[in-house]
């Protein structure tokens, strides 16, 4: 009981912090596209990995499925269908992180992450007629920078996973 309590708490404060650091768009509104992806990318991958090395839980894996609500109402996912896509990456990548454990083959893990992302952003342009533009800028945002952002990412949460008390 002890110990579940204590899981909670922590996948409690994990699923604040992923919800702070992805406010961080709305609260610097000057940092360019690029910067906001890969650096807020970076560190919600982050969260993900630590939350679910630390918990050591699967229950982990539901921040990374409420995280791409947060994202459409700030408004960057541009399209609500893109949600479930988005929560099925996240949750992928966190369960990929679990089984793989904080080793060098984590980095596995923001690999099927990004194939997730990219195939089910092609599923999700071709039930919709969206512009080109739009669909060029999500089909880059699904594809390579989800597996520079995953890495970024579990390298920093096997910092951070040494360095925090256990």
């Amino acid at each position: 009981m002890q110990m579940e309590r204590k899981q909670g708490s922590e996948l409690a404060m994990f699923l604040a912090l992923a919800f702070l650091l992805q406010s961080l768009r709305l609260l610097i509104p000057m940092m360019p596209g690029p910067v906001n992806m890969f650096l807020i990318g970076s560190l919600l991958n982050m969260v993900m990995a630590l939350a679910i090395w630390r918990t050591r839980t699967r229950w982990a894996a539901i921040i990374g499925v409420l995280l791409p609500i947060g994202a459409f109402f700030q408004g960057q996912l541009p399209v609500a269908p893109m949600i479930p896509v988005v929560a099925t990456g996240n949750a992928v990548f966190t369960l990929a992180a679990f089984v793989l454990g904080p080793r060098r083959r984590a980095y596995f893990a923001p690999l099927l992450k990004a194939a997730v992302l990219f195939i089910g952003t092609q599923l999700i342009l071709r039930m919709l007629d969206l512009p080109a533009p739009m669909a060029n800028v999500l089909t880059f945002m699904m594809s390579w920078p989800q597996i520079v952002t995953g890495c970024i990412g579990i390298f920093l949460s096997r910092i951070l996973l040494k360095r925090l008390p256990q």
